[in-house]
């Protein structure tokens, strides 16, 4: 009899764990959408008065990840979203139409009195929803692919820019900061 009272106490606690856990896996896509976290802005700046090349990483030191041999061309126009340490975010073009965006060291460049630091002091820990991919490129019409990212993957949510997430990750065991589509995290 004991046996019989205390199964049947078992079987509503797990009945009414199971509605709760119903209950926050229907409200995660709204969280997702009401996720509090600092946002990128551009800042355009002019060509700088010593022309040349800077080395573009994806992300504020030479350890992090490098698509390639990407360059700033600092003899055309660039954006600038913020410094951190010794490194600045930019990307060349203007604020409504930038390529590739990444990392340079503050050094190669001039004029950077008035960018703002990037602290990202709010950057929280995310779940990958969605099949989706990493990429520097988030204003392109086709975006490339730095990495394909799977769903389950934790990344570290540092910002948003319109659509996207701008997310730290590994890539071949290399750190990366590159974008996500929101839709694709949770």
């Amino acid at each position: 009899m004991k046996n019989t009272h205390v199964l049947q106490r078992m079987t509503r606690i797990a009945a009414l764990a199971l509605l709760a856990l119903s209950a926050l896996c229907a409200s995660l896509p709204a969280l997702a959408e009401g996720i509090e976290i600092g946002a990128l802005s551009p800042l355009s700046l002019p060509k700088q008065s010593e022309p040349g090349e800077a080395a573009l990483y994806c992300g504020p030191t030479q350890g992090f990840y490098r698509n390639g041999e990407a360059t700033l061309d600092t003899s055309e126009p660039f954006v600038c979203f913020g410094q951190y340490d010794c490194w600045a975010m930019v990307a060349a073009g203007d604020a409504e139409a930038f390529g590739p965006v990444g990392w340079v060291e503050s050094a190669a460049l001039d004029g950077l009195d008035a960018v703002p630091a990037l602290g990202f002091d709010d950057a929280l820990a995310v779940m990958i929803e969605d099949d989706t991919f990493l990429t520097d490129d988030p204003l392109a019409d086709s975006p490339s692919q730095l990495a394909p990212l799977a769903r389950g993957t934790q990344v570290t949510l540092l910002a948003r820019f319109e659509d996207w997430g701008y997310v730290q990750t590994e890539l071949e065991g290399t750190p990366v900061r590159a974008f996500v589509p929101l839709s694709a995290m949770l």
